[in-house]
């Protein structure tokens, strides 16, 4: 029989044993970070260098997870995930931020941690730019951002009712619709889920490719920033959905390279306006480069714009199914 005299000493072991999984911290410039041996140990994997002191695998029968020494990213399953800090050498082990592992980590080897787990049948499409905003554009190919993302907007929201979902777009029409605007449209119809369509542009006419982005978490820069500024010190309401937020992002960022056989440029982390209010998980997806002569020349194509759709609808049926799981159906 248990006695009252027990209950310090249980205490003290679970601590004990919570402490002995991952190890002591240790600061690294100001930032806390665990060892990733002591990561495979807590989540059941095989720990192996590939490149001693320089490349870590992190594996199971069914999962693949590579880190590199200094870079702000790990590969899932070939699929690279953008980190907020770099991964760094303490004593011969690599190691990875206390914060990178909370926010990218666990959502998406262990999202079972992380309640309640949201529904999804209401979802709002939101197509860049429009009106006055032409976005990104291919003079050359006769493309421009505007058109584009409405295109592959009305397809995916057409793909989408079949499965039975409502989808409500933000904009329906060639008009300038204010980024304040777009997540407001989703907070107003409690939405399950916001996704953002978009092209890009770049000076490089070299760079081609699909990435997506999520919110980034609070105390942790960008992708496109080396510090944490004050920005990154704030909590946003699109914040409150972190987990959900990377687990969509992973499925659909994933499911555009597979079918577009595109350039993987990764799943991204950004304050972006249209994602910082939102009040459900969002991501943006960035579909193609129209300064990339191939992603243009492809863009012009009804049946590769279709292929973009399709490659989203199963981005986000997947991300379904995942949900399902979490909640025992």
């Amino acid at each position: 029989m248990r006695t009252k005299k027990s209950r310090p000493f249980a205490l003290l072991l679970f601590l004990f044993l919570a402490w002995s999984t991952l190890g002591a911290e240790t600061k690294i410039n100001g930032s806390s970070y665990v060892g990733l041996s002591s990561i495979a140990r807590e989540l059941g994997m095989t720990h192996a260098w590939v490149a001693r002191e320089k490349e870590v695998l992190l594996y199971t029968r069914i999962t693949r997870m590579e880190f590199t020494l200094h870079k702000r990213w790990l590969t899932l399953n070939g699929e690279r995930i953008f980190l907020g800090l770099p991964i760094a050498l303490h004593k011969g082990e690599l190691m990875i931020s206390q914060r990178d592992y909370d926010t990218t980590v666990k959502p998406l080897l262990t999202p079972s941690r992380f309640s309640p787990v949201p529904k999804l049948y209401r979802i709002v499409i939101d197509p860049g730019h429009g009106g006055n905003d032409p976005g990104a554009e291919s003079k050359d190919k006769k493309l421009n951002e505007k058109i584009l993302t409405i295109d592959i907007a009305l397809r995916l929201k057409r793909k989408l009712e079949t499965y039975g979902y409502k989808v409500i777009l933000t904009r329906t029409s060639d008009k300038y619709v204010p980024l304040a605007s777009r997540p407001a449209v989703a907070n107003k119809y409690d939405a399950d889920l916001f996704v953002s369509i978009h092209f890009n542009a770049v000076g490089d006419s070299a760079v081609g490719g699909v990435e997506t982005f999520v919110m980034t978490p609070q105390w942790l820069p960008s992708t496109s920033a080396s510090k944490v500024t004050s920005s990154a010190r704030r909590s946003y309401p699109g914040n409150a959905n972190d987990p959900w937020n990377l687990l969509a992002g992973y499925f659909m960022q994933a499911s555009m390279v597979r079918h577009l056989q595109a350039d993987d440029r990764g799943l991204k982390r950004a304050r972006f306006a249209v994602l910082k209010d939102l009040n459900c998980p969002g991501v943006l997806v960035e579909c193609g480069f129209l300064t990339n002569a191939s992603d243009a020349y492809k863009l012009r194509s009804e049946a590769y714009r279709e292929k973009i759709a399709n490659s989203l609808l199963e981005g986000i049926l997947l991300y379904q199914k995942k949900l399902n799981i979490l909640r025992g159906r």
